[in-house]
């Protein structure tokens, strides 16, 4: 029988959630916890008369998910979700047809626990200023606990073309990113327990490379390993670099003539035929992954 909720993921996440907190110390009143839509609340404090909401959702698609007020419950319960000495590693910039594609692994271990009252999740629901504020912090004091491989559009090309001209493809590509950030931070750092990569291929070959450059640490590859703080923070990391690369493309190869947007869509259509008919198709070899059916369509 589930306790707190008839989702039985949730209700024993819930489950290890009320332990950690009576463990800190925390004040629950069991009348408190209440089911919602793909969720369960909760409230919890030191004390009867100081006690904050706490909300806990999960679904399959999106994994967990906390929303509270309190930097110090949404690190302890966020904690609950990963485990010290997880090096996460994401990318960004795969799916966007201007700038570079960058891939962050990111070292959760004891002294970036702290991190966790950030609130860091998956960039993609994230907004641009939260991302940039995150990374900021993050890159101020904890330099050693990650490393990031950025490809920008140039070099990004004529990795593609030759790898195109090898049988090989935009997954080898990735393989060879996250390998190289991954030996990155095993290198400088002793305490990983675990590598835990985002999904992108189930090619073995791929996922061999970066078993390799794991060395001895056992690797988790995971569908939608976003919901766990590695990952996420991982992801912010590299999106992060991501939208910096953008503006930096823009002040200096566009002379700050054009800003250049994320996305591959409509709007990066437009903006294209735009560039190129005042700096000419030679350009988009430096702002752009020339293989995007949007920059085909110009060449053809």
């Amino acid at each position: 029988m589930n306790l707190f909720s008839q989702d039985k993921a949730l209700s024993d996440f819930v489950e290890k959630a009320y332990i950690k907190l009576l463990e800190a110390s925390y004040t629950i009143n069991s009348e408190n916890i209440k089911e919602i839509p793909y969720g369960v609340t909760l409230k919890t404090g030191k004390s009867e008369d100081k006690l904050v909401s706490v909300a806990i959702y999960h679904t399959e698609k999106k994994g967990f998910s906390l929303v509270t007020t309190d930097p110090e419950i949404k690190s302890l319960l966020l904690s609950l979700i990963t485990n010290v000495g997880t090096l996460g590693s994401d990318e960004a910039g795969k799916g966007d047809v201007f700038g570079p594609l960058v891939v962050c692994s990111f070292l959760l271990g004891k002294k970036e626990e702290s991190l966790l009252k950030l609130g860091a999740k998956d960039s993609k629901r994230m907004k641009d200023e939260e991302i940039l504020d995150i990374y900021e912090k993050i890159n101020a004091d904890f330099r050693d606990s990650f490393s990031m491989v950025r490809i920008m559009p140039e070099r990004y090309n004529s990795f593609y073309q030759s790898l195109s001209e090898q049988g090989k493809n935009l997954t080898d590509l990735l393989a060879w990113a996250h390998s190289k950030a991954i030996a990155n931070v095993v290198a400088k750092r002793d305490d990983i327990t675990r590598v835990l990569v985002d999904k992108f291929t189930p090619s073995y070959s791929a996922n061999s490379r970066i078993i390799a450059a794991a060395g001895k640490n056992p690797v988790d590859f995971q569908v939608r390993a976003e919901q766990d703080p590695a990952v996420a923070i991982a992801s912010v990391i590299a999106r992060a670099g991501y939208l910096i690369s953008l503006n930096q493309i823009s002040e200096t190869v566009l002379e700050n003539k054009f800003k250049l947007v994320p996305g591959s869509g409509a709007e990066s259509d437009k903006l294209l035929e735009e560039i190129v008919s005042h700096f000419g198709k030679e350009i988009l070899e430096k702002i752009a992954k020339t293989h995007f059916a949007n920059c085909e369509r110009i060449f053809s």
